[in-house]
């Protein structure tokens, strides 16, 4: 049974914590719902000024995230301690559905959906999924999927929270910027939550340049740079970069909004999430909506 009170968090409340992000990805308009002629995605028109940024690397994103970068079978097992079986969950950016993946074989009983901004990785997720799980391209600023689920989970592709050590030092971290548009989306994915539902964002170490050698000969590039910071928030972007020997294969960059513990506790709770703890192997850190 479906256990959407976090009665499986390690009892951490952070009075003063509460850091807003907002990594949102490209969501869903059911005015203009249309099914894509490959596959079973449900996709959308999706606003000319956003940027499809993960297309470039879709290619070599699996190569990347499974030699270490992530390890998706523990993340599915912490995530069902804390939510329980028979959940309908919510994952905000599924990319090529690796955790939901894990997750179907720890809770075949669940109800999965996975939304994304990029297509090439949905099409990927769709090969890999099947008919398990259902897959939209959308927008979580403005979706509206005509449901309400238990959880909702990110793995860092629409929210995600960086673990700086102390508990009132982590950030979130997040693709669009501003205050605005960060509770707006916040706001919206609590209407797509059911009463006491919980959202799940991963615990992350913070990012930081590196080389790593990946198989067939690739090496994988990555550099932080940080080009803005306010009283409100810090701008990051980060460039990905796929070489073999001298060639460059694929290269990518992401923008990242990390906010002040001040502004992001205010966004939480206009938003009306309130921090509960943290998963049983901290892979995760706990909100609900209140």
């Amino acid at each position: 049974m479906c256990a959407i009170a976090p009665s499986n968090a390690t009892p951490k409340r952070y009075s003063s914590l509460g850091y807003a992000s907002s990594l949102v990805s490209r969501f869903f308009d059911k005015n203009f719902t249309k099914k894509n002629n490959m596959n079973n995605i449900s996709t959308a028109n999706l606003s000319q000024s956003e940027t499809n940024q993960y297309t470039n690397m879709t290619e070599y994103y699996d190569l990347w995230v499974t030699s270490g970068y992530y390890d998706y079978q523990l993340m599915a097992k912490d995530a069902n301690l804390t939510i329980g079986d028979g959940c309908k969950i919510l994952e905000l950016g599924v990319g090529t559905g690796l955790l939901a993946e894990k997750y179907l074989e720890v809770d075949p009983s669940c109800e999965f959906t996975g939304v994304d901004f990029t297509a090439s990785l949905l099409e990927i997720a769709q090969k890999r999924l099947g008919e398990k799980v259902k897959l939209i391209e959308a927008d979580a600023v403005t979706m509206n999927l005509n449901q309400k689920f238990d959880v909702a989970i990110s793995n860092g592709g629409v929210w995600g929270v960086l673990d700086l050590g102390d508990q009132d030092q982590w950030e979130f971290g997040g693709h669009v910027s501003g205050v605005a548009k960060n509770l707006q989306g916040l706001k919206n994915l609590a209407t797509h939550l059911k009463k006491d539902g919980l959202m799940l964002l991963h615990l992350q170490k913070p990012h930081n340049d590196y080389d790593k050698p990946l198989a067939g000969g690739i090496t994988y590039c990555q550099s932080i740079q940080k080009i803005e910071e306010t009283s409100e928030y810090r701008t990051l972007q980060k460039n990905y970069l796929f070489k073999r020997e001298q060639e460059i294969l694929a290269q990518e960059q992401i923008t990242i909004t990390c906010f002040t513990a001040e502004t992001s506790q205010r966004i939480l709770s206009e938003a009306g999430f309130s921090l509960q703890g943290t998963s049983k192997n901290d892979k995760f850190a706990i909100y609900q909506k209140v």
